[in-house]
């Protein structure tokens, strides 16, 4: 527990010293550019405006990366979450994932490193918190059509790891609506920034954020001394023109499944499909190797393992327009990794 405070305390104080300036070599200077409104040093050559960091609040610390990411960095997270969304759930008893009217949208995870682009955006959230890669969950991409929300709750979940950050990826432009809201929250930094345009009924009154395309929100879950930040208390608001779609990167306090940060050497099942893909999968699942090694062993919803049917997760389905059956075996498959670290 020391330990994890002592990591809290340096990530914080180091994002404090980015702010106020106080780290003056060139070297940090450049790996920090940014958070005065000085031009971003990057390889992302189309980006139609220049990347700039924006504090919004200390209460809780929030923080509006501009163009963070490239439109074609958006569509390409858009094009490869989109033939596999469904209806979005929340963590439930024994942590598994349950439908609830909280939460009305639309959804679906990408792996960790699921190919050099994911991998590019992956490392950036890294730079950007000052938290290692290993420490995200896999990129969870969501769908918010008309009247769809989110309501108010807490991302830091309490278990032996729990998340200390979230980086929020708006990947559209949103007409109306669809702010991120902290109903607890009005101490804006700018409070000029609050009167500024206009905001849905939803976030009016308190610290918000627009869903622009290729902006990021970054917060955080927890004060340095690990205690749940009340003020990080936040809300998806109703989209009321347009579609909104965003991509989280949950940041624990330690590690999160490293085992699934190895990539399986065979190209990946589709969920409608239920073969093991060696024939010693049988053999490594009555040894526990699909707690044990994850990542190889059974995958996630977007990329499947290679052992999932002697993993007891999956049934072969007629076809991938049998929707039921790849729902049920998505569902297993959801199930089984949340209940990992349950």
């Amino acid at each position: 527990m020391v330990s994890l405070m002592c990591f809290v305390s340096w990530v914080a104080f180091g994002l404090l010293q980015a702010v106020q300036g106080t780290q003056s070599s060139a070297g940090e200077q450049e790996r920090l550019i940014g958070w005065k409104g000085e031009t971003h040093i990057s390889s992302r050559t189309s980006l139609a405006r220049e990347p700039w960091i924006e504090t919004v609040s200390w209460h809780p610390r929030a923080f509006v990366f501009h163009n963070f990411l490239s439109t074609e960095e958006c569509d390409h997270i858009v094009n490869l979450a989109e033939p596999v969304m469904e209806r979005s759930t929340v963590v439930g008893e024994g942590g598994k994932g349950v439908l609830d009217n909280i939460r009305t949208s639309s959804g679906t995870f990408i792996q960790r490193l699921a190919d050099e682009t994911i991998k590019d955006i992956e490392e950036r959230i890294a730079r950007y918190t000052h938290i290692p890669l290993a420490h995200q969950e896999d990129l969870q991409v969501l769908r918010y059509e008309h009247s769809q929300k989110y309501g108010a709750h807490y991302d830091s979940l309490v278990d032996g790891s729990p998340r200390i950050a979230t980086v929020l990826m708006y990947l559209s432009e949103v007409e109306e609506g669809g702010e991120t809201a902290f109903p607890k929250s009005t101490h804006w930094v700018d409070e000029a920034e609050q009167a500024g345009g206009e905001w849905s009924e939803c976030a009016r009154g308190v610290v918000a954020a627009r869903p622009r395309k290729g902006d990021a929100l970054l917060f955080f879950s927890l004060n340095p001394d690990l205690s749940q930040d009340r003020f990080s208390l936040h809300t998806g608001c109703p989209v009321l023109r347009g579609v909104k779609w965003s991509a989280t990167a949950w940041i624990h306090t330690q590690p999160f499944r490293p085992g699934m940060l190895e990539k399986p050497a065979h190209p990946p099942q589709a969920m409608h499909q239920c073969v093991d893909e060696d024939a010693s999968c049988a053999a490594w699942a009555k040894a526990g190797e699909c707690r044990a090694n994850p990542g190889y062993m059974v995958g996630t919803p977007s990329k499947p393992g290679a052992c999932r049917p002697s993993c007891g997760l999956c049934e072969p389905c007629e076809s991938k327009d049998d929707k039921e059956c790849v729902h049920s075996n998505t569902q297993k498959l959801r199930d089984f990794l949340m209940s990992i670290d349950s």
